[in-house]
């Protein structure tokens, strides 16, 4: 058991995950600003209004009035190669309302495509997912590829060159979607509510590319709220492109170049040898790059650590199922055994009850003939005695007699009833 425990948490610390800060919000308790102004590390802008960032998420396009547009993009680009992307959405207007919702992994970011949706943008190197409801079905996702030389906005058949989609009903769910997107060695796929959109082996996105989301909403609008987007890398990966040391300035380089003179020179005296040199202090910039870096470390420790957790628990209960059905299994094999021993008991004692039944059987019988026959010995001994007491004769006076005065008394009633007074009203 200890082996699986240790495999298993070898295994969780080789497919752990690293959050990028500096283009993620919505993971930390749900909340994406602490101002209400802006997002760390992400820009936005609107187009006849301005994305209303709130604390749990940010408005793109408003309920009301329509023709709007809005945009979120990161400050600096993304450096890893292999990447996964968790993005949260919420979309809800009126029955006919609509609109359209891009996520895009470009070369350009926000000064080269702005606003734009995939209908009104021109050209672009890089990918962009669009949500909305083409062809007049309930939704779809599609995912388009640009090397720069396809002008979108004047192609008369932008439908064609999507790599591949789906269909997806989100509008007025109640709930935020839940679209993810993932790039590695293998490929490019997306799934989304966790079920697999599509998927292809034959895409790689470069990396140093800027990630954006655009919505424009039409004349019946939709309102689009987005609240989390996480994008992490694996262990192998750097979480932050390293900080690059800066060029040295041009005294410095003149300085190299000089000549080394010290052979020449005398040798230091020891009081120039004990004159400590002074302190360098650290300048602000390297300050926050540490802090940063420390935040970050933190964060992971944090992930990782109720990463570990979760596989623990899940393990414990794993075990602890294992020894219910240990425990279960031998309380069947138990009953397997009784109920066997149960079976044999009832063949044996079917076995002398049959005899027994057939016996039971005859003795009945004996009894029913016995009784017809003392029964009708009773009937026949009650008619014989009753001839001794009295005769048929009598009998048969007796009828006529009650015969007779029957008739008679309905004869006298006749004529009672026929020589009556009637009385008339």
């Amino acid at each position: 058991m200890k082996f699986i425990i240790w495999t298993s948490f070898l295994f969780s610390l080789s497919q752990a995950q690293y959050i990028i800060e500096s283009a993620s919000f919505g993971h930390k308790n749900g909340r994406i600003s602490e101002s209400r102004h802006q997002i760390r590390g992400w820009s936005h802008r609107g187009d006849g209004h301005v994305p209303q960032i709130m604390t749990d998420k940010i408005i793109l396009t408003p309920p009301y009035p329509g023709n709007k547009r809005g945009s979120l993009w990161t400050d600096v680009k993304v450096s890893q190669r292999e990447w996964v992307a968790d993005f949260e959405f919420r979309v809800t207007g009126p029955e006919h309302g609509g609109g359209n919702l891009q996520l895009w992994y470009t070369k350009e970011g926000r000064p080269g495509i702005g606003t734009s949706s995939v209908y009104t943008v021109e050209k672009f190197e890089g990918l962009v997912l669009v949500i909305d409801m083409y062809g007049g079905q309930a939704g779809s996702i599609r995912g388009f590829l640009n090397d720069g030389t396809t002008d979108f906005k004047n192609h008369h058949h932008l439908e064609s060159l999507a790599f591949g989609h789906c269909d997806y009903s989100y509008r007025n769910l109640g709930r935020p979607s839940k679209l993810q997107l993932k790039q590695d060695s293998s490929g490019f796929e997306v799934n989304v509510d966790g079920n697999p959109c599509f998927r292809s082996d034959k895409v790689l996105l470069p990396s140093e590319n800027y990630f954006g989301i655009t919505a424009a909403s039409s004349d019946t609008p939709d309102s689009f709220e987005i609240y989390k987007f996480v994008l992490s890398t694996t262990a192998t990966y750097a979480r932050e492109e390293p900080r690059r040391v800066p060029p040295p300035s041009a005294p410095q380089q003149q300085k190299e170049q000089q000549p080394d003179l010290s052979q020449d020179a005398p040798p230091p005296t020891e009081e120039v040898l004990n004159t400590p040199s002074a302190p360098q202090q650290p300048s602000s910039a390297d300050v926050t790059a540490l802090q940063e870096q420390l935040n970050s470390a933190s964060d992971s420790l944090s992930a990782l650590s109720s990463t570990l957790i979760s596989r623990l628990d899940s393990l414990s209960a794993l075990v602890a199922t294992a020894e219910r059905q240990r425990v279960l299994d031998g309380r069947l094999a138990a009953l397997e055994n009784q109920l066997g021993e149960l079976k044999q008991t009832i063949a044996l004692a079917g076995k002398d009850t049959g005899g027994k039944f057939e016996e039971m059987h005859a003795k009945i019988g004996e009894r029913h003939d016995a009784l017809l026959e003392g029964l009708q010995e009773r009937v026949g001994h009650l008619l014989t005695a009753g001839g001794k007491k009295r005769s048929w004769g009598f009998l048969m006076l007796m009828v006529v007699l009650v015969q007779v005065g029957g008739l008679g008394g309905y004869w006298y009633y006749r004529k009672r009833r026929d020589g009556g007074v009637k009385k008339y009203l």
